[in-house]
């Protein structure tokens, strides 16, 4: 039986998405079922639009709204975003315990981790209770102390030189 897996993407620039959407395509590959839950901006289509030619193996899920703008400091609209990412946790823990999927991506996770939004504490809770075969693949910008001693495998990408 297959052995699954905490994977962590994370540093500030561009390819953390890309390495979990590279990572999910060659497990596809590999015969498995990838699931992909969107947290911190949908409105980046760029990379996920392709990946509607790989469903049902391959799913995509986002549960947030499309802003042009986000006012930090408007509170209607944080709570908004709060409850939709409370919407999208709810969903990634179902998919965690249920077992429905080999591969589970959680892009942006650690931005609403480090924006408050899931406590590193829920997060580390809901990937100790995943099916034990299932690899979880985590991205953002910051990791924190919680996330990092339940991962098996941390990669910091930095970009050495950036294009302008």
């Amino acid at each position: 039986m297959r052995k699954g897996n905490v994977f962590v993407y994370y540093g500030k620039g561009k390819g953390k998405t890309s390495l979990a959407i590279g990572r999910g395509i060659h497990e596809l590959s590999q015969g498995h079922s990838v699931i992909m839950v969107r947290f911190m901006g949908c409105d980046n289509k760029t990379e996920i639009e392709p990946l509607k030619k790989l469903e049902p193996d391959f799913r995509v899920f986002c549960f947030e709204k499309t802003r042009d703008f986000v006012d930090e400091t408007d509170e209607c609209v944080k709570k908004e975003i709060s409850n939709e990412i409370g919407v999208s946790f709810t969903f990634t823990k179902k998919i965690l315990e249920t077992g429905e999927c080999d591969i589970l991506i959680l892009n942006s996770i650690l931005d609403a981790v480090e924006g408050g939004y899931i406590s590193a504490e829920e997060l580390q809770c809901a990937l100790c209770k995943r099916a034990s075969y299932m690899d979880v693949i985590l991205t953002g910008e910051k990791i924190s102390n919680e996330i990092l001693q339940c991962a098996n495998f941390v990669y910091a990408l930095s970009a050495e030189k950036e294009e302008q």
